[in-house]
């Protein structure tokens, strides 16, 4: 395969018991119940939260949490936001008026990241000033405000700095994400994104009418990062019989699946800011978090079109530019994955497979690995070639696992067809939506060789098995491949 290097400028899949499928983030122990029921083989990760709220006037709720959560005397709060601009509600910003309100009962200190002139990035430099600043104040409780990155750093630096001993209440501020009901954190470590295992927030609070005044873009960037509990699941399932992951658990799929598609059908709702439809994008989102959890990783929400996103901000700041909003990109990506599943669904024939061919060496790959990623700088290259080598060592001892998967491949491709998602409908409810379908569209714009490389070589990025790596051991993966991916996502005014 060519790289073309941007210049620097099973199981049963059905749905079984209808409390998983109707999955309510908001009765975490009617949902924690269903899960006991179902969890035979006991593989799933406890839900380490105590409450979740989603409802109007929801802010106004903090003081008797605070009051429940912070014993101690003092009532020492640690306040925690970025400097973006803020929403308003009436005449103060969300910040302002939390600030205010706290300020009357208890002893509140707020941290603002001085993030001004930049876009805030969830790095060991930002998180030791929030450690420093807890370690400093000394806070009975953290109440973080704001989107992901302030939530994944939230969630860092208070389990580098006590574990999960100081309580954590997080207000969102907009549905861009779903790093928000989960216990992993998104950060970037050597220069390369990567999900890390930290603690959920004890409270999550969304507020519905601050999330129906914030910008419309950062809400349709969490509908995009919603549409990656269509294709995530299918790669995590394909992992797992290849044996290449063994953490598959139809639990996570089941709460998700029936609500991800009834979001897809309010996407013209959700474009008009319908009440109702942003009160289920809040609940997806919230789901779809609470499934990482549940995992115990992040698989039942990122495959392939994560790691393309991934690589497209680990390229940000040699292009000099911010990164564009995570769920918009991801929302691109899974229309490229969605059109890589429905090609290897429609086409493939498994006695076509040379199986000896399919398992590369380490020292084949190296250099392929480094062509990916040298440009950004050797740092990287080496901190990529590292996981990947992972993924390869495992994935050489499957040769006979591979056989059996093919020998049972239309089991396999029936169970996937159960789930999948056309391309055709899922791209019409996008434009529904007023999602962005372009990496062209991304504010910033993201520039076609970038946008086509971090497609290419999403595989080449980390020990996570994806539905790219196998259509590249198989030999399909090539830049013929990619280009009929490309063709096919431009017909649907999609893709690049």
């Amino acid at each position: 395969m060519s790289i073309n290097v941007p210049s620097c400028g099973g199981k049963d899949m059905s749905m079984k018991d209808i409390r998983l499928e109707q999955a309510d983030p908001c009765d975490l122990e009617g949902l924690r119940e269903a899960i006991r029921d179902n969890d035979k083989e006991q593989k799933t990760c406890p839900i380490e939260m105590d409450r979740i709220i989603i409802q109007n006037r929801a802010i106004e709720r903090l003081p008797e949490i605070i009051n429940e959560f912070a014993k101690g005397d003092k009532k020492k709060v640690l306040l925690v936001s970025d400097a973006t601009s803020p929403y308003l509600r009436g005449s103060k910003s969300v910040k302002e008026e939390i600030y205010f309100l706290l300020s009357r009962s208890f002893d509140v200190n707020w941290f603002v990241f001085d993030n001004h002139d930049h876009v805030l990035h969830a790095d060991d430099e930002e998180s030791k000033k929030l450690e420093e600043r807890i370690k400093a104040f000394d806070p009975e409780i953290v109440v973080g405000i704001g989107g992901g990155t302030v939530t994944d750093i939230c969630k860092y630096s208070t389990y580098q700095v006590d574990q999960k001993e100081t309580p954590l209440v997080i207000v969102q501020t907009a549905l861009s994400v779903n790093a928000f009901s989960d216990g992993i954190s998104i950060m970037i470590k050597n220069g390369v994104k990567d999900s890390i295992e930290t603690r959920y927030p004890n409270v999550l609070i969304i507020d519905l009418d601050v999330i129906e005044k914030a910008p419309v873009e950062r809400n349709l960037a969490g509908y995009g990062d919603c549409l990656s509990t269509l294709t995530g699941p299918l790669d995590w399932y394909m992992a797992n019989a290849l044996n290449m992951n063994h953490s598959y658990t139809d639990i996570a799929v089941d709460i998700m699946h029936k609500q991800d598609l009834q979001l897809l059908e309010a996407s013209a709702r959700l474009a008009q800011k319908d009440q109702e439809a942003l009160r289920l994008l809040a609940r997806v989102l919230t789901i779809s978090g609470l499934a990482m959890g549940i995992a115990g990783e992040s698989c039942p929400s990122s495959g392939s079109e994560h790691i393309m996103t991934h690589l497209l901000d680990m390229c940000a700041d040699i292009q000099n530019r911010d990164v564009a909003f995570h769920g918009a990109q991801v929302a691109v990506g899974t229309v490229f994955a969605t059109i890589a599943w429905d090609i290897l669904l429609e086409e493939f024939e498994p006695k076509s497979v040379d199986i000896d061919a399919c398992f590369p060496t380490e020292e084949e790959m190296k250099p392929i690995v480094h062509e990916a990623f040298s440009w950004i700088s050797e740092q990287a290259a080496e901190e990529c070639f590292s996981r990947y080598q992972k993924k390869l060592a495992l994935w050489r001892e499957q040769k006979e696992t591979l056989k059996a998967f093919l020998e049972n491949w239309d089991t396999f491709r029936t169970e996937i067809k159960e789930r999948f998602v056309k391309p055709e409908y899922l791209v019409k409810q996008m434009h529904e939506a007023g999602c962005p379908t372009h990496y062209a569209q991304m504010t910033p714009m993201i520039d076609k060789a970038t946008g086509r490389w971090a497609v290419q070589c999403c595989h080449l990025y980390r020990n996570r098995f994806t539905l790219i790596d196998f259509l590249y051991y198989i030999g399909w993966w090539n830049d013929e491949f990619v280009e009929r991916v490309m063709e096919r996502a431009g017909a649907l005014d999609a893709g690049l």
